[in-house]
This record gives C-alpha cells, structure tokens and sequence, in this order.
C-alpha cells in the first residue's frame, strides 16, 4: 500500500474513532431485511412509492402520497445491491438516461480524472443537478463524494426542476438520499478482477449508526476504494492505438494498430539525403519501418503510439468518512449536523511530452553527439544540417500526479406545527475543495533548446552552445541520438514539475416552509415557500515556471480569488382541482416559481414550471409539466484567465472576401447570461388492478436550450455573425476606422441552442411465489430510452447527435437503450440477471467526422448476473451475506476505435466477490 494510501486509511480510521464504535460495512448493505416482500423497496417511476413516504425530489411539496407530475425514477435498495458497484456513477449507468460523459475511460488521459458527475439526456453534467439529501456540494456533483454503504435510495428526475432547485436543474435533478436513521452495525470488503487479470478493485466500506438517547441519534459511515484501472490502453486492442484512418478508397474506417509516420523514439531524420532513416541505441543509424502511412500517422510499422504506455481506464484511490448526528429537543424540533470529508488520488504515466515530440528541431552535423559514420554520410550528399523529431520517452516521460481533498460542513433544524400540517427547515452549509495537479518532468521550451544545441569548447568538451559565451550556465547538454544516450544532468537541466493548486469555496444556506392549509374535495391543498443564499468562489495557482510560460506543453497565470452570490426565493402549490367524480378520482394542479439575483448579472432570472396529475381510475393516470429552467455560468466561464494569441481569418462580410491577421482573445467572460430552457413531459402512468404490483409508464419530453455557453474558433465567430446574424457572435467583433477587423474575443458567449425530444419507457413487476410453493418474491423492472432528436446549433454548424454512439463529439446518442432487471429474492438467497442493450448506431455525423466509410456500430447487448447467499445468525437479529457478481457475462467486446464512447463496455468481462456482516 502507498503512502499516500496509508495516509487516507489512517485518518479516516482516526474519523471513525469519534465514535464508540467501528465497523467496516458492506458495499450495498441493505437497511431491511433482503429476504422480506414486505420491506423491500417498491420501483415506480413515480416520485414515491407508497402512502407513507412524503418525500417528493421532483417537487418542494412533502404532502404525504403527493404524485409529481415530472417523471422520477427512484433507486432504492434492490438496484444498489447489484453488481457490487463501488461509487454512484456506476449505479446510475444503468439508467438509459444518463450518459458517462466523465468516467474512468473517458478520464485516462486528462486532468479531470477521477470526478464522477451526473450527465442526464447527455446535455452535458452541468446541466444535471446533483443534490445530497436536497443539498448542493462543494464538489460540484461529484459522485465519488458519498460512501455508498449510508445511501438508501437515489431519486432521479428525468426533466426540468429549477423552480424546485435552482441553477443547473436543466436536464434534470439526482437526489441521493442517506439513511438517516441507521441503525447497527455493518462490516464488509469485496473485490473485483477482469477476465484479464487485470483492473483489480478493492472496496472496504464502513457503517454504523445508534441511537445515543431516545432523542439522540448518531451515524457515521466510510468506505475505502483501490481501483488500479487498466494500463496500458493496449492492453485492449480494440480500443488501445485506434483511430480512423484512411482505407484504399480514402474513406476513413475505424483501424487498429495506429501508430506515429513522423517521429520515433530513437529520433527520426525528416528531409534531406538521409529522410526515413531512425537512429539506433547506439546511434548509429538504419532505415525506418514505415506501414501504411496517410499524414502523421500509419498503420503497423515500428512507429509509437502513447497507448503504449499510458491508461486506459485511470487507476483511483478514494477514501470517504461522512458522519451525522441529530437531537429531539421537543417531539417537534430537532437539530442536527453532519459533516462529509473526500480524498481522491492517483498518479500515473500519462505520455511524454507532446509539444516537445511534435516539433522537428535542426542539428548541425557538427554536433558532437552525432555518430562519425552520420556525419561522413552526410558531408557525402552535401548536407550541413539536418531535421529530426523524437518521442521523448527516455527524458519527459510525463507522470500525471493529483490528489482532490473535499471537506464539507452542514448544520440545521427541522420542526411541524399545526399538529404537524406545517413543517419548517433551514440550514447552513460550508464546503471547500483544493486539487493538487501536478505533471512531473515536463520540459522547460528555452532550457530544451539550449541543451540540443551541443558544441566543444577549446577544451574538448561536450557542451551547450550558450556556455561558449557564459561558462556559468547550468545548461547541460544532450544527446537525442538514440534511446537511453541522454546524461541525467541535461535531463535535470531541462524538466521539471508543472503544478496547479485549484480551491474551491462555497456558502450556502437556505430555509423553507410547507403545509396544508386548508382541503378541496376532501383533499389537502399544499403550499410550500422558501429563500436561499448561495456564495461560491475559486482560486488556482499555478508554479513559478508556468506563470513565467516557460513550459512546452502547458502553462497557467495564476487566478485570484474569484466569484459570484446569488439569492433566490422560490413558492409552489398543489391544488386539488376535482375529485371523487367518475373518471377524475383526483385532477390535481402544480405549480412552481423561483426568482434568482445573480451578482454578476444585472436583472432578475425567473424560472417556472405548471403541471398536473389525472387520476381517471386506479388503472390510469396522465400527468404533464412546462418548465422554464436556467443554467447560471459556472465559476470557470465567468473569470477563467484571459490568454492571448494571433490568428489569421477570413473576413467574409468583405466583397470578396479579406484575410486578416487579428488579436485573438481566449478565456472567461463576466458578462455571460443564464442558459435558459424550455421543456416539456408529457405522460401515462399504467398500474392495472388486475394484475397488482405491475406498474408502467410513458413519458414524452422536448427540451429547448438557448443561449448555451460555448466557445468558437475566431472563423466561425465571423460566420457566425455574417451568415447566422447571430448578435452575439457579432458583439465579439472589433474593426479599427477602416472597417478592418483587428481584435475577436473568443471568450465564452451565450451563442449556441440545444434541442433534445425522446420518450422514456418503464415497466416494473413484483410478486409473491408462494403461490406456486416457491419462497421469495420475484420482480422485474425495465427501462428503454427513445431520442428521436438531440441537436447542437453553435451558431454555425447544426450537428444532429441521434443516431450516433462513438466518441467523436460530447451530444452523441443512440436512438435506443434499454436496461433490464429480473431479480429474486428470498430470505436465505437473492440473484439477479441484467441485460444492457445499446441500439445499432452509427460513430458519428459528418459534421463532426467528414468521409466516414466504416460508420456503423452493430447493436450490443451486455448480459450481466448476480448471486447472493444470507446467513442468519444471533437468533435472526445479525446476518451474513455472501455474494458474487459477473458483469459483461459473455465477454462482448467494444467496436473497434470507440476510445472515449461512454457507452460499449471497454473492459470486459468482470468478476467481483464480496461478504458483509450486519449486526
């Protein structure tokens, strides 16, 4: 184990220690009994599950049996013991809504690895609300925040809730709802193993909670997760060193064994008499082993390809403590706190340095370094210099090094009055989050060009050439001639470590109030208002040398504390409109409004949403929403650094056309407006009485973004404004007198629009089978998702996403996915069997990938099993439960070149292996 995990082990053990007790807890430990029809969890795609829960997610109304009219798709207990996930994200993959947009794949070679955010309709995570509990986080919705042993059940909402939440609730609202009232004791740790023998897992989780007192509770929970990924990304070929590449007809086809045409590790010789020739360790020279090359690239050959060495699926460490305590100082008050603490790590190959390895530099054939049997060659053919480029995997083999540390702080009070017809809460959250980026061994641009630049002194020795005029350099020089020649000092001389320290500040409190104030049809009317305040702020500093540009590959100035507030006052009412009469047993309105003031921008945001549920008989109820939703700029778009850079453009609002050469500006914009959406569901909700615990729903939803943050090239700003007439895009314009342009600002604007329509179907099915003389009970459930449309208009290009399932865009979807469920459960056994299906689809739409040949993905369906055993013990008050778990059963393999797709499973077949004790 490292340090840095033994670090995390013992000071979440330290945590722990807090309380009287300490357990480690199973991943997945259900709260009630597994083996009992009567506990376990109903599945409705209703907002609850029976007439005693009065919590709604899709709604501010907590009436007891209250139906929302926004599609909600609950999680509960039966969902979270499957498959032996270990963090949320995984959990919530098997909603055909949501998207991985951020994950471990997708992750492996950025520098957001690690963070699991929530990306419902694939709209993009920022436009998914993750609450905890109904509150926001400092982490921004990162799923790995919460141990997963405390969560009781997931409330997705699968349409717009920003009148009930605020910013972000776009595409929809994932509410993740601890156990607050934990009782016990729970022990346990499972680990996983691909059918490779590789991507190992390790999960050790904590849970315990008890009532100190009649009116004291107290809970606590941790979980310890080890996910050594899997590197390299070759280690899947049809995934590692693909790309699309030119076939004999010059249409691009998905292709394996992709590698590098223009440069090698040994240093290859581009132009002049010995072009094509590589240097050998020993630097001499041979001709290089070209394959099928088309550009930079080429197909076989001895060229390199960083999947090499880097991973495919990032390798993470995390540790979570998360405690609550709360106290009844009257049988209608109670307070409470609760504090969470998050440690994410890794460090890794990432690849070496690119900027470095693209760029051809020019050696003189003096150069000392060079071999003799070179040099005469060249004199031969007349050559005084030649070009070389050089994977640098021997000296900037870059290592991606980060550690995210979350800690947040929460206290509150909930009480009733009215004989409990009127509840009231407030509470006030404090959070802050700091991520320790570091690249280690990057290059220095100027100290890289020194060091190459090798001479003799008078005295006959190897050195830079700037010691020649300043003897007290420290230059060190090197030599590139071939792997492994290069001496340590210059390797010293010429990297060193980037570093970008990134914190993240938030204040946030809030306080409402619901009840029913009076009945209609002999039903309650309910109301409910509230206010918030919320402040959040960011700072990043970066080292010395990126302040300075001194880096090849990537630079950063440092940004000061930075950041907005907003204050919010939201209302909501459900009124019974008719009941009791034949064919409306209960028509019910909802309606809902926030007002937002926003300190970076100047006017009043308001956000809506009218709906309503027919009851017409047990068997049938229609429910339907209109929403209006915004999405405030994040911290980064509003006051992300300015950068600065030179750009040559064609000015197509002259006749004819002009090129100029302009100023273009990069980075954050204060002056940035709310996204703002319009949606609509429209549903059926089907529970036939004459076949009880069968529940099915259809919901329709069209979803309309305009003024969505983006950025475009400093071309498509000019034709945006010329062709489209996009003000926007024109605002970012600047001429001199002449008319001549000079300055674009390429910062982010509110330019482009989003529209995504689809159905979402569910159908669910629970009985008993003692009918039939079977013990248990046995339940299906089924979830299918249908776009029929997701288009990105950036003012420019109109990019139909539908239809299209590979990596090569962020709005990419297939037109169908489905996930499904056959459970059984009984008091000594449980198992399941889960099928994942992915719709035919194509990689993706000319606008994103021109002259595709190989453009069709074959359907998928990933078949998934489960076994669990229970072993009662302690006169049935404790139980031991065994499990195992096969995901991707039949070892389905993704389509070839679908590296950064979140849909095809890239790691195949994978076995887990788990037990828990709960007493």
């Amino acid at each position: 184990m490292s340090i840095r995990s033994c670090r995390k082990l013992s000071m979440g053990v330290g945590f722990l220690a807090l309380s009287s007790s300490f357990a480690i807890s199973a991943p997945l430990a259900a709260q009630s009994v597994q083996g009992d029809p009567e506990t376990a969890p109903t599945v409705s795609s209703e907002g609850d599950s029976s007439e005693s829960d009065i919590v709604v997610t899709a709604s501010r109304i907590d009436t007891a049996g209250f139906d929302a009219p926004t599609p909600t798709t609950v999680i509960g207990e039966a969902e979270l013991r499957q498959a032996g996930r270990t963090d949320i994200q995984a959990t919530l993959a098997d909603l055909p809504q949501i998207r991985l947009t951020s994950s471990a794949t997708s992750t492996n070679t950025v520098t957001n690895s690690g963070q699991s955010p929530g990306d419902l309709r694939g709209l993009g995570a920022a436009r998914t609300l993750v609450l905890v509990n109904g509150r926001r986080s400092v982490s921004s919705g990162d799923l790995q925040t919460v141990p997963y042993s405390l969560v009781k059940q997931i409330d997705v909402v699968t349409g717009g809730a920003s009148a009930a939440w605020g910013s972000g609730a776009v595409a929809g609202v994932i509410n993740i709802i601890l156990d607050d009232n934990l009782q016990g004791l729970s022990l346990g740790a499972q680990m996983g193993v691909s059918g490779r023998g590789d991507a190992q897992k390790r999960l050790f989780n904590a849970a315990f909670g008890t009532r100190i007192t009649d009116r004291w509770h107290f809970m606590i929970g941790a979980d310890y997760l080890d996910d050594e990924g899997v590197t390299p990304a070759i280690a899947r070929p049809r995934i590692g060193a693909t790309a699309f590449f030119p076939g004999l007809d010059g249409r691009l086809f998905p292709t394996q064994d992709i590698r590098q045409a223009d440069r090698s590790e040994g240093g290859l010789i581009v132009g002049g008499p010995l072009a094509g020739f590589t240097f050998n360790d020993n630097g001499s020279i041979r001709p290089f082993q070209f394959g099928r090359r088309s550009g930079s690239l080429m197909v076989g050959g001895e060229g390199y390809n960083a999947d090499f060495v880097r991973s495919l699926s990032a390798p993470i460490e995390r540790a979570n403590v998360f405690a609550r305590t709360s106290y009844e100082v009257t049988d209608t008050f109670k307070v409470w706190a609760e504090a969470g603490y998050n440690n994410v790590a890794d460090s890794r190959i990432f690849f070496p340095d690119l900027a470095i390895s693209q760029t051809p530099f020019s050696y003189s054939i003096d150069n000392p370094y060079l071999d003799p049997a070179v040099r005469a060659r060249l004199v031969a053919a007349g050559a005084t210099s030649f070009n070389l480029t050089r994977i640098v995997s021997d000296i900037s083999l870059n290592t991606y090094d980060y550690e995210r540390e979350t800690k947040q702080f929460s206290v509150g009070f909930d009480g009733t009055f009215g004989d409990g017809l009127w509840r009231y809460g407030a509470f006030y959250t404090n959070g802050y989050q700091s991520q320790d980026q570091n690249l280690l061994d990057i290059i220095k641009t100027a100290e890289f060009r020194n060091a190459i630049d090798a001479v003799r002194n008078p005295a006959g020795q190897i050195v830079c050439r700037v010691a020649l005029t300043d003897p007290n350099t420290p230059c060190r020089p090197l030599n590139l001639f071939g792997q492994g020649n290069a001496d340590p000092a210059g390797v010293a001389y010429v990297t060193d470590d980037w570093r970008a320290f990134s914190e993240t500040w938030l204040d946030n409190f809030g306080a409402s109030i619901s009840g029913e104030p009076f009945q209609l049809w002999g039903k309650p009317v309910s109301v409910a208002a509230g206010v918030e305040y919320r402040e959040e702020s960011f700072a990043i500093t970066y080292d010395p040398i990126s302040n300075a540009g001194r880096f090849a590959t990537i630079n950063g100035t440092d940004i000061p504390k930075r950041g907005n507030n907003v204050k919010e006052g939201f209302a909501e009412i459900a009124v019974p409109l008719l009941a009791n009469l034949p064919l409306v047993q209960n028509l019910t309105f909802n309606g809902a409004a926030r007002v937002s003031k926003y300190s970076t921008f100047d006017d009043n945001i308001w956000s809506w949403k009218v709906g309503g549920t027919w009851q017409v008989i047990d068997d049938i109820k229609f429910r339907a929403t209109r929403s209006r939703d915004i999405r405030a700029p994040s911290l980064g778009e509003l006051f992300s650094n300015p950068g600065t850079l030179f750009s040559t453009v064609n000015d197509i609002s002259k006749s004819p056309a002009e090129a100029a050469q302009v100023v273009l500006r990069t980075g954050g914009n204060p002056n940035l407006a709310p996204e703002i959406a319009d949606t609509l569901t429209v549903g059926v909700v089907l529970t036939p009485t004459f076949l009880p615990g069968l529940n099915f729903s259809v919901d329709y939803y069209d979803i309309k973004i305009d003024d969505v943050i983006s950025t475009l090239s400093a071309q498509q700003i000019i034709n945006s404004c010329v062709l489209q007439n996009n003000q926007g895009a024109c605002a970012q314009l600047t001429r001199n007198t002449a008319g001549t342009l000079t300055d674009i600002n390429a910062t982010f604007i509110n330019v482009a629009s989003y529209v995504n329509k689809g159905v979402d179907f569910e159908l669910s099915y629970r009985t008993r089978l003692e009918s039939i003389g079977v013990p248990g009970t046995l339940g299906f459930r089924g979830l299918v998702n249908y776009v029929d449309t997701l288009t990105v208009d950036n003012g420019v290009v109109l990019t139909e996403g539908a239809g299209f399932a590979g990596g090569n865009a962020a709005f990419l979807t297939p037109k169908w996915r489905a996930n499904t469920a056959l459970v059984y459960e009984s008091d000594s056994m449980g198992a399941d069997l889960r099928v994942r299906w992915i719709d035919k689809a194509k990689f993706a739409p000319e606008t994103v990938l021109a002259n595709i040949g190989g453009n069709d993905i074959d359907s998928r369906a990933y078949v998934d099993v489960g076994l669990r055993g229970y072993v009662p013990f302690n006169d049935g008050e404790s139980r031991l439960t065994v499990y195992g778990s096969i995901q991707n059963l039949f070892d389905r393999q993704p389509p070839i070149g679908a590296v950064a797709s979140p849909y095809y499973d890239l790691i195949g077949r994978y076995f887990t292996v788990g037990a828990s004790v709960r007493y």
